[in-house]
């Protein structure tokens, strides 16, 4: 791997070939190839599929490419912890032809998996257990193992309490390509995601619609619950900014196991700013804004607040 271009020596001449032996002391008798330019390929080397253009990169967008599958199942199964099925299973999985689309990791079957080399009854059973384990999953996991670009756990778990059920998931995509801009607000009304994020799941749920509704059929999707209001922050709306004496992810998770809910922009909608220091242009905001400022000592205060003081009461991050 290069991890970058520091300079161009400038086009090979024969000169530079001079004296070259191999690894064996044998001398070198190649010769330089004909000088060209890049040739920029513009068919997947796997599916000859066309190759699109984004940034850098050259994506292949044929999501039944072999290419895609392996990443792709496997993904599927470390989002939903199933042990036993990594990269180098899927990758047999895929050159046997047993599994070449994720919905075929549910239809197969004890024989098939022992016919695949080195494969033991026992990691047989196993990989069966995980698979049939995962038959049934709440619409948050099922988003998130799509695998699409930047959507993760939480992002899915917003997404999945918007929608509630994957039917109406799908149909505000089909409303999508009628009328983006509308769809695109449906999303962005949810605190933490922004357009470039909508605009990421719509697109990448429509190319995955074949697969999606494949795997419809092969699992229960169970609708999205609401999360339970438990904790002494409960109904109370927090963002964290400036530098404190825990790390931010700490500060939030503190916030969120006592049912808070955190976001990542000051609105009128915000209950609280925890605030360290060089809190910048979110708390100059929210003081015009009329929002509660706290610091981190009285964060601990509301946190800890009536906890009973014996010595079985639990305790938060801000203890440790």
């Amino acid at each position: 791997m290069i991890p970058k271009i520091e300079s161009v020596i400038g086009k090979a001449t024969a000169s530079d070939l001079a004296g070259r032996k191999h690894a064996d002391g044998e001398p070198f008798n190649g010769t330089l190839p004909k000088h060209g330019g890049v040739k920029i390929p513009t068919s997947c080397p796997r599916c000859a599929d066309l190759l699109i253009t984004e940034g850098a990169f050259l994506k292949c967008q044929n999501m039944q490419c072999p290419a895609r599958t392996v990443r792709a199942l496997t993904y599927w199964c470390q989002a939903l912890e199933m042990d036993g099925i990594g990269e180098k299973l899927a990758k047999q999985f895929d050159e046997s032809g047993l599994v070449t689309r994720i919905s075929q990791l549910y239809s197969i079957s004890k024989k098939d998996l022992l016919s695949l080399e080195r494969m033991a009854e026992k990691s047989a059973n196993n990989i069966l257990k995980e698979i049939n384990s995962s038959r049934i999953m709440p619409l948050s996991k099922f988003i998130h193992a799509l695998g699409i670009s930047g959507i993760g756990p939480e992002l899915a778990a917003l997404v999945a309490q918007k929608m509630k059920t994957i039917e109406a998931l799908m149909l505000a995509v089909e409303d999508w390509k009628k009328d983006e801009e509308k769809s695109i607000e449906q999303l962005t009304s949810i605190d933490g995601i922004g357009e470039k994020v909508a605009e990421q799941l719509y697109s990448g749920l429509e190319i995955r619609k074949t697969m999606i509704e494949e795997l419809i059929e092969a699992l229960e999707i169970s609708e999205e619950s609401e999360t339970p209001n438990k904790g002494k922050l409960s109904g109370s709306t927090f963002c964290v900014t400036g530098t404190l004496s825990k790390s931010r992810k700490e500060v939030q998770l503190a916030i969120k196991g006592e049912g808070g809910k955190v976001v990542s922009s000051v609105s009128a909608n915000l209950d609280y700013l925890v605030a360290g220091e060089n809190a910048g242009s979110k708390l100059t905001k929210a003081e015009k804004l009329g929002v509660k400022v706290l610091d981190e000592k009285t964060l601990v205060d509301l946190i800890n607040e009536n906890l009973d003081s014996n010595a079985s009461s639990p305790k938060t991050l801000f203890d440790f």
